[in-house]
């Protein structure tokens, strides 16, 4: 009878002389109860789990039970097929499908055997429980550690490992340290931090990742050109960051079916909390600004065509703004959103309810008359000259007031870095006379690391001693406030963010003559109409009106939908009929 054997060891740590064990003993087998063996039906896999069904050894060796190119499989014992009582048992049941007996050697299994079924089911249950107590005593090592202010494996962005305690030799003779704790990597913290703050600026995430791309930054597998919408969303999501490093946060739960794995969350009385201050690379402000960032996207999304959305899929405008207003006004009739109703040339805003006609809120305002008019009222009331002035001063006196203590602070450090120089002037002299040690090493290498931080330390208070913020000139804050509005479009998005903070929602509301009421004008004369807007904001309520015009574009888009009903709204012919209408204070 043609047989095959099929053996295994589960990780890196076990010996590989265990598949040359195996092997000899279903060899040995085979050769008592006459059994052929072939080398090229001998199937491994080395240190791969037992808890996987994707195997390349083990499916490699279904394939040919299929092909019926043997009659038997040998294994040491089941736990080799598969540590999982559920995929040991859906094995057995293929095997026997494909007509194929399956033989454990040492548990003294053969599956044609009528006598077998108890016997494969208590192996499969106990192989099982062994995998799950493995599970607890592993857990419980590693939550030890990380008590112990140790790594537990974890490989974050902006983190590096270094050893600590004391080197020994384990139980296999390999040379180990007591654990690895967490440090700070500057180069790569300097990029963490760079990409929070593009993403609060308002940059999107694939514009984040092609700049990283673009720059040649290399991503923690020293990848060049590596990163994308992924994982820059798990760093911007990452709270290891402000100093959470919570323990049994998330578990891996496997598909029965497919063996694929999936986290999930787990239930917050099985976490271990745990803080981290030294390992805080966000501060908390920034961290909250991002996450608030993060509820506004949501929805925002594109959805393939192919497969309908699950969610209320929100306009792109609203993260993204293409103008300094874009997704800010709304109407203030039906509530409905202010948008360009026509592209060509500057544009014009209307109520998008009255293009569907639900609203009879049909004025226009040119794009950039009410751009300029609001910014231009700010300039007038709240972003003066004095008004800047007192803030740069007292920004400046504040500033002044905390470096008080810089001098006191730089003595102290030099004083603490002249000690360590001469601690280490100590050290290589004990060493040039011949008394060296593993314990001189490391203290000389601690000592020459805290060397360099403490001259970092000085260095930088020094800078910030001669580098204090000063309040500009007068004339500079005049030049940026007379350039106020150019200065706003060089970055469109990023502004359109910074106002709607400031000033959302706007709310347009038309505003006609007291001798006409607004919601009787389709009837009306039109020399009675003076119509304009009110644009209603956080700060305060703005009136779009030029005094100098009598005429209103409402009147000319209702005169032009009569004439010809199929002219749509905002096409040039009916623009170019339009009055356009100013803003001024109204209060």
């Amino acid at each position: 009878m043609k047989a095959a054997i099929y053996a295994r060891y589960s990780s890196e740590n076990q010996s590989e002389k265990s598949i040359d064990d195996q092997v000899r003993v279903c060899k040995k087998y085979c050769t008592e109860h006459e059994l052929t063996v072939c080398e090229e039906h001998i199937y491994v896999d080395e240190a791969i789990s037992g808890s996987l069904i994707n195997r390349p050894g083990l499916q490699t060796l279904e394939k040919a039970a299929e092909n019926k190119e043997f009659e038997a499989v040998l294994v040491d014992d089941l736990s080799r097929l598969s540590r999982s009582n559920h995929q040991m048992l859906t094995l057995v049941l293929k095997f026997n499908y494909y007509q194929v007996k399956l033989i454990s050697v040492s548990d003294g299994i053969v599956t044609d055997d009528e006598n077998s079924k108890l016997g494969i089911q208590m192996r499969g249950l106990i192989n099982e429980l062994y995998l799950d107590d493995l599970g607890k005593k592993t857990m419980r090592g590693l939550e030890g550690q990380k008590l112990r202010g140790f790594s537990a494996g974890e490989n974050v962005y902006g983190y590096l490992t270094q050893p600590v305690g004391e080197l020994r030799l384990n139980k296999r003779g390999q040379a180990k340290y007591e654990g690895k704790v967490h440090k700070i990597n500057p180069e790569e913290a300097e990029i963490v931090r760079k990409i929070f703050q593009e993403f609060i600026n308002g940059n999107s995430i694939h514009k984040i990742a092609a700049k990283l791309n673009e720059d040649k930054v290399l991503t923690k597998k020293s990848m060049n050109g590596g990163w994308n919408v992924s994982t820059v969303a798990r760093i911007l999501k990452n709270e290891k960051y402000i100093g959470t490093w919570d323990w049994r946060k998330y578990k891996n739960v496997r598909d029965p079916m497919t063996g694929k794995k999936k986290v999930v969350l787990r239930p917050a009385k099985d976490r271990v909390p745990i803080f981290r201050e030294d390992l805080i690379i966000i501060n908390k402000e920034i961290w909250e600004k991002a996450q608030k960032r993060w509820q506004e996207l949501k929805g925002t999304w594109p959805v393939s065509k192919k497969r309908k959305a699950f969610y209320q899929q929100k306009s792109y405008i609203h993260t993204s703004p293409t103008y300094l207003f874009s997704g800010l006004m709304k109407c203030n009739i039906c509530g409905g959103a202010i948008v360009l109703i026509s592209g060509k040339g500057t544009g014009y805003y209307g109520c998008y309810n009255a293009r569907r006609k639900t609203c009879k809120n049909m004025l226009l305002i040119p794009r950039k008359r009410i751009e300029e008019k609001i910014i231009t009222q700010l300039k007038e009331e709240y972003l003066t000259v004095a008004n800047l002035e007192y803030i740069y001063n007292k920004v400046e006196k504040l500033t002044a007031e905390g470096f008080n203590e810089v001098p006191e602070l730089v003595k102290k450090k030099k004083a603490q870095y002249e000690k360590i120089k001469q601690e280490i002037q100590n050290y290589l002299n004990f060493i040039r006379v011949g008394n060296i040690s593993k314990s001189v090493s490391e203290a000389l290498t601690d000592a020459e690391k805290r060397n360099e931080e403490l001259k970092q330390e000085v260095d930088s208070l020094e800078f910030q001693k001669e580098n204090s913020f000063k309040a500009p000139p007068k004339e500079w804050i005049n030049h940026r406030l007379e350039n106020l509005r150019e200065t706003l479009n060089k970055d469109t998005v990023s502004s359109s963010l910074v106002l709607k903070e400031l000033l959302a929602p706007i709310s347009l509301e038309p505003v006609l003559t007291k001798e006409t009421d607004f919601y009787q004008l389709f009837g009306g004369d039109e020399k009675e109409f003076k119509p304009y807007y009110v644009a209603h904001t956080k700060i305060r309520t703005l009136a779009l009106l030029d005094e100098e015009q009598k005429g209103s574009n409402w009147l000319q888009w209702r005169r032009r939908e009569d004439s010809n009903p199929r002219v749509p709204y905002g096409t040039s012919g009916f623009r170019n009929r339009c009055t356009q209408p100013a803003m001024r204070r109204l209060h």
